[in-house]
């Protein structure tokens, strides 16, 4: 980098110039220059310590410009959002405290003999530079936020399919259990096994003296004796019983007869939609 100030040729003008002139001119000259010397020298050391880190804040805001294009690109959580945050304001606040210390320097500057027309360049230059990165890193903190309101956004919309999706699956699925509900009430019927005095004290069957027997005619039915099952299943129904007698008002030729090994007897239903057209309740009763 170039020396920003020209000390050792000013001070070696000086000193010819003094060369003529007493020995005390010449000390008291030496010592207003070596003066003038460090001060400017400490002056050169702070403008670039100060550049340096101007510098060193482009190169942060660099990196949190990458750090949101590769969380905007992957979608990251909400905390590397928060860093970026923070990181910006902190970057922020120090280019604040660069543009303080500069402008004492060109306040110094101003107020000094000199004429120094390559600091005055370089002071303006690097607020130059402040004003951009302070401009670079609202850019930053506006795309940030567009980012946490697209990414706010893209979560409602989320929460919102999922909430349609819930209540559509919850409808669908009360829809097919309500459908299924009523397959079932629809094809359930009802079987009563047992022997005449069994079926008569269940109130299934009932007969008066010289009277024609009244199958489920009175109010004390026990409903409860009933086997309950899906016609669409019932197809065969095992009695246990030697000798078979349906009181149940069913068309015939819907179901037959059979003769087990044992010397019991089943009921074959082969038709079952015309065996349970006319009762959903069948009466068996066995000796």
């Amino acid at each position: 980098m170039k020396k920003l100030i020209p000390i050792c040729a000013i001070a070696a003008l000086t000193l010819a110039a003094c060369s003529g002139q007493g020995d005390k001119t010449q000390t008291d000259s030496l010592t207003i220059i070596t003066a003038q010397y460090e001060e400017a020298s400490s002056f050169n050391d702070s403008l670039l310590l100060l550049m340096g880190d101007i510098y060193a804040g482009l190169d942060s805001i660099n990196m949190q410009e990458g750090l949101l294009y590769n969380m905007e690109k992957n979608g990251e959580k909400v905390d590397r959002r928060a860093s970026i945050r923070e990181n910006l304001a902190g970057i922020k606040a120090r280019l604040q405290q660069n543009r303080d210390v500069l402008a004492q320097m060109q306040s110094k500057l101003d107020n000094s003999t000199g004429n120094n027309s390559v600091l005055k360049k370089t002071i303006a230059d690097l607020q130059t530079r402040i004003d951009q990165q302070e401009k670079k890193i609202a850019e930053l903190s506006s795309e940030l936020e567009n980012a946490n309101v697209q990414i706010a956004d893209l979560n409602n919309q989320v929460t919102q399919s999922k909430e349609d999706l819930a209540a559509e699956t919850e409808a669908k699925e009360k829809a097919q259990a309500e459908t299924l509900a009523a397959e079932a009430a629809a094809n359930r019927v009802y079987y009563a096994i047992g022997t005449n005095k069994e079926l008569k004290k269940n109130g299934l069957l009932e007969k008066k003296f010289l009277g024609a027997t009244k199958v489920m005619q009175g109010d004390d039915v026990n409903m409860n004796y009933f086997t309950t099952a899906d016609k669409r299943d019932l197809s065969m129904i095992n009695t246990g019983g030697k000798k078979v007698k349906i009181w149940s008002n069913v068309p015939e030729g819907s179901y037959e007869i059979i003769d087990n090994g044992s010397g019991t007897q089943t009921v074959k239903i082969v038709n079952p939609t015309q065996f349970w057209s006319r009762t959903p309740y069948l009466i068996i009763q066995v000796d």
